[in-house]
């Protein structure tokens, strides 16, 4: 009972940036409630990352049963995915996005690693649009993704791992869009503003 209680209390993540980086960039993670997203600057602009629940997020299906659904079992999973031509800053990521945001934590990890991530993203994107589902609500395109959507792994999950491969690491469960920010220097953490 303590462990669900702990589970579903209100702990925070901790993203450990890296200590130092050859080529810094600065990348976004959006809370935008209980779910979160990853911008990561494009030479354009910014694009928006999200992952989800099929049904919920690209079908809109977002009933009850469906609700029940999505926590309880594995299902099918998108990822959600917006450009705009707005700068990768909060004042541009405040007016270049159409959803809700209550935080914009901010973290300065190496530029080749961001340049993969996004090319990763955007090849899966591409080579998967035939399933594409625009939802106006949530202000992305969704395509078809290969890693099952569940409780135990959505889309705080999902951005948490995106962060590893930016070269981050992760402190805490991240089943919830509580985040906060730290660089790793000389042993210890210093807590960077959010």
């Amino acid at each position: 009972m303590g462990g669900v209680a702990l589970l579903m209390g209100g702990c925070t993540t901790t993203i450990v940036a890296p200590a130092s980086v050859e080529r810094p960039q600065s990348v976004f993670v959006l809370d935008h409630g209980r779910h979160s997203s990853l911008v990561l600057p494009h030479p354009q602009g910014f694009v928006r990352y999200a992952y989800g629940d099929w049904a919920w997020y690209a079908e809109v299906d977002t009933g009850w049963m469906q609700a029940i659904d999505a926590v309880l079992f594995p299902s099918r999973a998108g990822l959600g995915r917006r450009q705009t031509d707005r700068p990768a800053t909060r004042e541009g990521l405040r007016e270049g996005s159409r959803v809700g945001i209550q935080a914009i934590h901010e973290v300065e990890v190496d530029a080749d690693r961001v340049t993969a991530l996004r090319d990763s993203l955007e090849t899966h994107h591409q080579e998967n649009l035939a399933s594409v589902k625009e939802n106006p609500t949530y202000d992305l395109a969704f395509v078809e993704y290969p890693e099952p959507y569940a409780f135990w792994h959505n889309s705080n999950h999902k951005v948490a791992d995106w962060l590893r491969r930016l070269g981050c690491t992760i402190e805490g469960t991240a089943f919830w869009a509580q985040w906060r920010v730290i660089r790793a220097e000389d042993g210890r953490g210093r807590v960077l503003g959010d």
